[in-house]
């Protein structure tokens, strides 16, 4: 019992120590404010209140433009003390300084000087023989704009102005003078010491709201800017630069001022999330934000399906090789059936590769081509037979069998070959990567060359997309460039997948329907061609940036053209092929059915 007595009045002592020591800091926090000086934190106009701003000794607040000052009921906040000299909620004249003494709870003076602003505000525009709208007169806190009807002679106008809240400096009413050219006029104050200067600009552009007429980004020009609701501004650009590190000049609206917050330096475009503040010639500040760039060109030549004269289900891919452009055919399926033809950069046919001593096995309809424009052939297969994948040097060349294979090389046993696809990475003379997909499967064939060398043993991979359709692709990442991307059709997956270098999935776009693609390397750059087939609508000929290897890099292409068509490409097959051309970029895309274009890149 005694021990409980002892424990009971030691918790006691300590809970009454706590007290005082509690007591004792709130008491320090209480004497620590009574020692702050007194300060002006609000002030009261009309009952409406306005948070001051502080200049050494000054202590101004502005109210809305063209307010009178000669009569006006002011209270005056002031924290840890109290005006002196100064009466509250009294009618008075405040268009000059107040001279306020602060007597502080810590028992300082403090002197201030208290101005309330109202600036100027325009109350009247003349401009002589001219009717102009209020709608067309933009006034703000440092410009004037006065949009008059278009034809009107700038060179000789007469203008009157009226102020409320101010005087004119500089500018004499009614003078004929030359407004071609922005003129600028000064404003004092009602408080006969505060000078506002302004931007005088008539012209016969139209002004308004916030708006961008172009930009230029790393020197290329847009050849339009397109606002996408509510906000983002999309710069059409007229050739391709690295977005991911643009230098962007912002052309605003006549009148508008851009915040110089925006340097335009260093701005990764491909994020779709910098932002630029603008104000228009109303006065209105507006953010906008900066959208994904889209390349946008004309083609150097456009086919349409019909003009190749191919039957049904021709044209199942593309690539360049040199200055031409090959196109496998559905239909040459004996080595004297014609096809693949090849055309000029400007989309003549020049004739039909070689294939004498071509053993082919169902048509070649998948071709690809290296980084030096070689040629690689794979025929669709359909037999477990022996089978070679033929190469032509250039379109001039005579084919030679490249890789022999059969399917139980391949360890399929007695399963039909049938290819799904063919790509390349690299040069066939150097070191490259080749790739070779199974229709309907899985599995994908990777031979690797090094040094020029061939090895004949392929590696087997497996994607992770089961139940593919017949054609397919996956296209190897630029040599040193880790990884696959590849374009699927099939119950598993419609659409671009990045993948690591055993095919693992990275990430992916699903819902397009696209079945092959190339992607090259420019500037440190990586960049990705292929073609969407839209049912009803046509082919989307697109190009994304996929250096980051992000999902939104694919889902967000910087180009996404349609070339228009209602006719049906039930085989899915579409490809397209980019290849540096006399020092540019160049990308071609086809689409079974519906037809071929090929632009040029960069300017």
């Amino acid at each position: 019992m005694k021990c409980i007595n002892a424990i009971t009045t030691k918790l006691t002592v300590l809970l009454l120590l706590m007290v005082v020591m509690f007591s004792a800091c709130k008491k320090g926090d209480e004497l620590n404010r009574t020692y702050e000086g007194a300060k002006v934190v609000g002030v009261k106009v009309n009952g409406e209140l306005f948070l001051p701003t502080y200049n050494n000794n000054d202590v101004s607040i502005i109210i809305p433009a063209g307010r009178d000052l000669s009569k006006v009921k002011v209270q005056v906040l002031v924290a840890n003390g109290e005006a002196q000299n100064f009466n509250n909620n009294q009618i008075m004249d405040v268009r000059k300084p107040i001279a306020l003494t602060l007597s502080g709870s810590d028992g300082a003076n403090k002197a201030v000087v208290l101005k309330i602003q109202s600036p100027p505000s325009l109350s009247n525009l003349i401009v002589e023989g001219l009717t102009i709208p209020k709608s067309d007169i933009y006034f703000s806190a440092n410009s004037l704009i006065v949009q008059v009807p278009a034809g009107t002679n700038l060179t000789n106008l007469k203008v009157t102005l009226g102020f409320v809240n101010g005087t004119l400096q500089d500018f004499t009413n009614g003078t004929a003078l030359d407004y071609t050219n922005q003129r600028t006029f000064k404003i004092k104050g009602v408080d006969e010491s505060t000078i506002y200067s302004y931007d005088l600009i008539i012209t016969t552009e139209k002004v308004g709201p916030a708006s961008v007429r172009s930009m230029t980004i790393n020197g290329v020009a847009t050849d339009s800017v397109v606002v996408v609701a509510p906000s983002t501004l999309v710069p059409y650009v007229k050739g391709l630069t690295d977005f991911s590190n643009s230098k962007v000049t912002i052309v605003a609206g006549f009148g508008n001022r851009i915040n110089s917050a925006f340097t335009g330096t260093n701005v990764n475009l491909l994020l779709g999330a910098s932002k630029v503040k603008i104000t228009g010639s109303d006065g209105i500040e507006r953010e906008f934000t900066l959208g994904v760039p889209q390349l946008s060109m004309v083609p150097l030549f456009e086919t349409k399906y019909d003009d190749f004269g191919f039957q049904l289900n021709d044209l199942t891919g593309v690539a360049i090789s040199g200055n031409n452009i090959v196109i496998p055919n559905y239909t040459a399926i004996a080595p004297t059936a014609v096809g693949p033809n090849f055309y000029s950069l400007a989309g003549v046919q020049q004739g039909v590769l070689n294939k004498t001593g071509v053993v082919i096995f169902n048509s070649i309809r998948k071709i690809a081509t290296d980084s030096k424009g070689v040629i690689l052939g794979v025929s669709l297969g359909l037999t477990a037979n022996s089978q070679s994948i033929y190469r032509w040097d250039n379109v001039n060349a005579v084919a030679t069998p490249y890789i022999t294979f059969s399917s139980a090389s391949l360890g399929l046993g007695t399963t039909a070959f049938r290819a799904a696809g063919i790509n390349i990475a690299g040069s066939l003379d150097g070191d490259a990567l080749i790739t070779v997909g199974l229709a309907q499967k899985a599995d994908v064939f990777v031979w690797k060359v090094t040094g020029g060398v061939l090895d004949p043993n392929p590696t087997k991979l497996t994607h992770p997309y089961a139940s593919t359709g017949f054609y397919w692709s996956v296209e190897p990442l630029p040599i040193g460039t880790p990884g696959y991307i590849g374009a699927f059709s099939g119950t598993s997956l419609n659409g671009i997948a990045s993948l690591t270098n055993t095919l693992g999935e990275i990430t992916k776009q699903s819902g397009i329907s696209a079945t092959d693609c190339k992607a090259i390397k420019l500037n440190g750059r990586t960049y990705l061609a292929y073609t969407v087939y839209s049912s009803g609508k046509g082919a989307f000929f697109r190009i994304s940036d996929i250096t980051d290897n992000q999902a939104a890099s694919i889902q967000n292409p910087i180009m996404n053209v349609l070339m228009p068509s209602i006719q049906a490409n039930g085989n899915l097959t579409m490809d397209a092929d980019m290849a540096i051309i006399g020092g540019k970029l160049h990308a071609v895309f086809a689409c079974t059915n519906i037809g071929l274009r090929f632009y040029k890149l960069e300017l």
